[in-house]
């Protein structure tokens, strides 16, 4: 059963809410069934969403609908099901660090490159304690010798094991702590890699150095902010990607990606469905039938552009084929008639089609060694009408769409019903959230 509280706005619901508080009520922003969404959050995903920053009553309702659908994303679909393995992207957990890295920079630069000042020679290598280069023996080790070829860049376990072995930096923030081999090797997308099987060691140093600049950073924001405060920011990003993952899934993010579950729903649409959505959006499958054009063929760009001019400014279009085209209906001024969307169109047909009024200027699709001419079309007249209600190019569009409208339905049920039955608990200071 959906509960939307308000703290303070009745004496008595104000104290029981307050009891259940553990930390100042100033760094939450709201409650989801029992567990703190902070201010921290809040602020950061307000200040990044774009360019026209949500207000703070609808980033948090955003938020907490992630939240929702992501813990539902997590529990029907494992992660690789909801973040593909590639050969060639960054690994999850990197990914997810790298980005909440540099968004405290991006939020927070001025203060950090402050703290970095106050270091010993204001540099990050004054909290090293020891850096240790990578021996041949070793990188002959675990990458193998330099030059053979791979076929898939990935260690296996027992190179894993060794790298984890080596430690290459250990240095001193809260805690002494070391970065191994492995964990440089672990944060590299499959050109990183490549460059570590070559034995590149100025990748390597570099490799190093961003993923310490990255603990520094996390580091100084556990200290100004608490750890609780930075792990719920950590799972706000994890929420927003495995929402968008989830999207992904159900075929309603970007349009460009293929989803199974949409193809399974296309499949399943039936004639009569296709009907109605044709009776309701016939307008969606209007074309064009057929064109009234005329051209001028020359064999210079330069006439060609000049011609052009002179039918902008009003020349008659019959008059300028007749003295200037070189092709056989120059003297009927360049008439090409009717022209249907019929069978196998030549590239004149196909670009008369494209047409609204007077084309620019087209190079005629010749070899490089074979002499060019020039095209300049005018379309006098179109005629359209609509693609056949039985046709395949209807039937395949309609599914994809009636497929599409059915997966949105499904997936606001669901967020629906997470949002139904959660217990949220909204501070004061926010305002109102949308409960739909």
């Amino acid at each position: 059963m959906f509960k939307h509280i308000v703290w303070l706005i009745l004496a008595l619901i104000s104290s029981s809410l307050h009891a259940q508080i553990s930390h100042p009520p100033s760094r939450i922003a709201a409650k989801l069934n029992g567990e703190a969404l902070f201010q921290f959050s809040l602020n950061n995903m307000q200040q990044l969403s774009s360019n026209s920053p949500l207000s703070a009553a609808d980033q948090l309702s955003q938020m907490l609908r992630q939240r929702l659908l992501a813990a539902e994303a997590r529990r029907l679909y494992s992660t690789e099901a909801l973040h593909p393995a590639s050969r060639i992207a960054f690994a999850r957990d990197t990914a997810i660090e790298d980005r909440l890295a540099s968004s405290l920079r991006a939020l927070y630069g001025k203060e950090i490159e402050q703290a970095v000042k106050t270091l010993p020679g204001s540099s990050l290598k004054s909290l090293y304690i020891e850096e240790n280069t990578l021996t041949a023996a070793q990188q002959q080790a675990v990458f193998g010798p330099k030059q053979q070829i791979n076929l898939e860049y990935a260690l296996n376990s027992e190179q894993i094991k060794q790298a984890k072995e080596i430690t290459l930096l250990r240095y001193q923030l809260t805690t002494q702590d070391s970065l191994t081999l492995y964990d440089i090797y672990h944060r590299q997308n499959v050109q990183g890699r490549i460059e570590l099987y070559a034995k590149n060691q100025e990748h390597l140093n570099q490799q190093i150095q961003i993923a310490f600049a990255n603990l520094f950073t996390i580091d100084w924001a556990n200290k100004k902010f608490g750890s609780e405060a930075v792990n719920d920011y950590r799972r706000s990003l994890k929420d927003q990607e495995d929402t968008e993952a989830l999207m992904k899934i159900y075929g309603i993010g970007d349009q460009h990606d293929r989803s199974d579950h949409l193809e399974q729903l296309a499949k399943k649409t039936n004639p009569a469905e296709i009907a109605d959505y044709y009776r309701k959006h016939k307008n969606e499958f209007k074309r064009i039938a057929k064109v009234k054009a005329r051209h001028i063929r020359v064999n210079n760009e330069a006439l060609a552009k000049t011609l052009i001019l002179q039918l902008k400014l009003g020349e008659d279009f019959a008059t300028i084929a007749r003295q200037h085209s070189i092709a056989s209906d120059a003297d009927k001024g360049g008439d090409l008639g009717w022209i249907t969307h019929q069978g196998a169109l030549n590239w004149v047909e196909q670009i008369a089609f494209s047409q609204t009024e007077l084309s620019q200027a087209f190079r005629a699709p010749v070899g490089p060694n074979e002499k060019a001419t020039w095209e300049i079309i005018k379309v006098e007249q179109r005629v359209e009408d609509y693609q056949a209600a039985d046709s395949e190019s209807v039937r395949y569009a309609a599914s994809a769409q009636i497929a599409l409208q059915k997966s949105r339905a499904q997936f606001k049920r669901l967020m629906n019903q997470q949002w139904q039955n959660a217990k949220i608990e909204v501070n004061p200071s926010i305002g109102k959230i949308r409960l739909n």
